[in-house]
């Protein structure tokens, strides 16, 4: 799921083309470690956004061109800017909240931002989303904001499935997993997952 996620998240809605930046949010995460790779894959110039150094130094490994610590940068939009000088074409949003806004003040004419997670509002998902309204940067940019569920691409699995076996086989997608051991501890884990503390894909072996 988070292979597919990502490769229809960037290709079928993002719908980069060679050259572009992308911002990805969560990118050491389960989907944003396989959608950076994909963008490489795709000769787009990929930037990361994590919450610690060692994810943001493996986001770079993996062939992100730089990234970006949200939680110890002082203005965040800034920071954007300053890894973005070209601005952001496709920015994948997997947090919400703070980073949604300081993607949006960056993001280029005919921007295109995809929503593919909201972990930030993991606490308050029945309540309205309020922070800064960009409504007019929107407007004259004419950005797309386009919500996303897997599920919508289902008719196209096998053929995504295939692409994505190939770039294994040749070596050019790698994936990280955070282990925890033992069905009692699944409520830690996945308090782990909602604060951002796992690094890749958060499993559970029972």
């Amino acid at each position: 799921m988070p292979g597919l996620t990502a490769y229809f998240s960037l290709l079928d809605v993002g719908r980069p083309k060679e050259g572009e930046t992308v911002l990805v949010s969560a990118a050491s995460g389960a989907v944003g470690q396989i959608a950076g790779q994909i963008a490489r894959i795709k000769g787009l110039d990929a930037v990361a956004v994590a919450g610690t150094d060692a994810k943001i130094e493996w986001c770079k490994s993996i062939g992100y061109r730089t990234g970006i610590n949200h939680r110890t940068t002082e203005n965040l939009a800034d920071t954007i800017a300053a890894a973005c000088p070209n601005g952001i074409d496709v920015f994948l949003d997997h947090t919400a909240g703070p980073i949604h806004d300081a993607a949006l003040l960056n993001i280029n004419l005919f921007g295109r931002i995809v929503i593919v997670g909201t972990v930030a509002l993991a606490d308050r998902f029945d309540q309205p989303d309020i922070g800064p309204r960009y409504l007019r940067r929107i407007l004259v940019s004419r950005v797309r904001i386009e919500g996303f569920l897997v599920d919508d691409f289902e008719s196209k699995y096998a053929s995504a499935r295939t692409q994505l076996t190939q770039w294994y086989q040749q070596g050019l997608l790698e994936a990280r997993e955070d282990v925890s051991h033992g069905i009692e501890t699944t409520p830690h884990a996945f308090i782990r997952m909602l604060k951002g503390e796992n690094f890749g894909k958060q499993l559970v072996k029972i």
